[in-house]
């Protein structure tokens, strides 16, 4: 499963209506291959984030988003990254590779400025 990591100022449904107006206003957006919302669950929870709601979606290109902007995602240097990793590999069961890694490793470069921005929010995507 899809699950698409958005961050901007502003934030209304109709942005999720088509997929080319979803990727001109979230130009950055971070796609997380997951197995499924358990998964999604373990790592908002890793995140610190131990509450959060989604939200049903009737289009064809995503079926839910979660709204996170109460709360500021990890800013992580290298190694704060690689121990919230090994946390992450060993907690979720999934295959320590360099697609895995690389799945997460935008909370190393863009926390920091989505955490400036009013609205965090994840996407599932119908794919």
């Amino acid at each position: 499963m899809e699950f698409n990591f958005i961050a901007g100022d502003q934030f209304s449904i109709g942005t999720l209506d088509d997929l080319e107006k979803f990727i001109a206003i979230y130009p950055d957006f971070q796609t997380v291959m997951l197995a499924d919302e358990n998964e999604l669950t373990l790592l908002l929870k890793l995140m610190g984030m131990p509450e959060f709601v989604s939200q049903n979606l009737n289009n064809s290109d995503f079926s839910k988003f979660w709204d996170l902007s109460g709360f500021k995602l990890p800013e992580l240097d290298n190694q704060q990254f690689d121990k919230f990793y090994e946390n992450w590999i060993q907690k979720s069961h999934r295959e320590n590779n360099m697609d895995e890694y690389g799945n997460l490793i935008f909370l190393q470069g863009l926390s920091t400025k989505w955490n400036k921005l009013k609205y965090r929010l994840i996407v599932k995507s119908n794919i």
